[in-house]
């Protein structure tokens, strides 16, 4: 096939992942990077990162196969490039393992805009011209993951509330994390933990309490459910039931 095609990002991260199996005569690849947002969130992926693209750079450019694979695939696709600079550009080794690095980095949102040439090979393997976003290969795909965000939306749909209807909660941190391990000091959960004076529903009743030799008169008595501020802003309550 000599037509020129979209890619996208995650496709040649993946052929990445295959070359170093090719590399190392593997059929699977044990990534140790397995939850990138609580690694984000406790401060490791930047380590992790770096030793992924390393890993990555001396075992697959290490070997003669899988990089001359690689070097193959990566002329191929920016000799197709409608940016002159990227098109002319000539492989170096030095410049096939920059850029596998930045494919890494790029993949795991690890990676700032160099404002080189490096940025116009990531928007190409990126499949998009104007920004470093990823696209789907095909119309098709693009159609099935709308289809799909639609279905999940519908299904768990969350009601925009009024502006003057939003409580808003501020706080500053320099490691949310770390600030989440304090339940009795994090703003934020004791806030949506606190119930509303206000009652969503109040259930009255009458009760009789019997005295020796007779019948007592009925008391009425009224039970009220408080919702706290979490359930109240829940994806199960309307917007349009809180009015103040």
């Amino acid at each position: 096939c000599d037509q020129k095609m979209a890619g996208n990002l995650s496709s040649i991260y993946q052929t990445l992942i295959s070359l170093l199996n090719l590399s190392t005569q593997s059929f699977y690849f044990q990534d140790e990077i397995v939850n990138t947002f609580l690694d984000k969130m406790t401060g490791s992926i930047t380590s992790k990162v770096s030793k992924h693209e390393d890993h990555l750079a001396r075992l697959v450019l290490g070997a003669r196969v899988p990089a001359q694979i690689l070097e193959h695939i990566l002329a191929d696709k920016f000799r197709r490039s409608t940016v002159p600079s990227v098109a002319a550009e000539q492989l170096s080794p030095q410049v096939v393992e920059k850029v596998l690095r930045n494919v890494v980095q790029q993949k795991f949102e690890q990676r700032a805009p160099s404002g080189d040439l490096y940025d116009e090979f990531l928007r190409l393997l990126s499949g998009e011209q104007q920004s470093l976003m990823e696209i789907s290969y095909t119309k098709q795909q693009q159609k099935q993951k709308q289809k799909q965000q639609n279905k999940n939306q519908d299904s768990d749909t969350m009601d925009i509330f009024n502006r003057k209807n939003q409580l808003e909660v501020e706080i500053e941190t320099d490691n949310y994390f770390q600030y989440t391990m304090t339940p009795q000091s994090d703003v934020p959960r004791i806030a949506l933990g606190l119930p509303i004076p206000i009652p969503i529903v109040a259930l009255t009743y009458s009760s009789s309490r019997s005295r020796a030799g007779g019948t007592g008169s009925a008391r009425r008595r009224t039970i009220g459910v408080y919702p706290t501020l979490q359930f109240l802003y829940s994806h199960h309550v309307q917007a349009d039931y809180i009015t103040q």
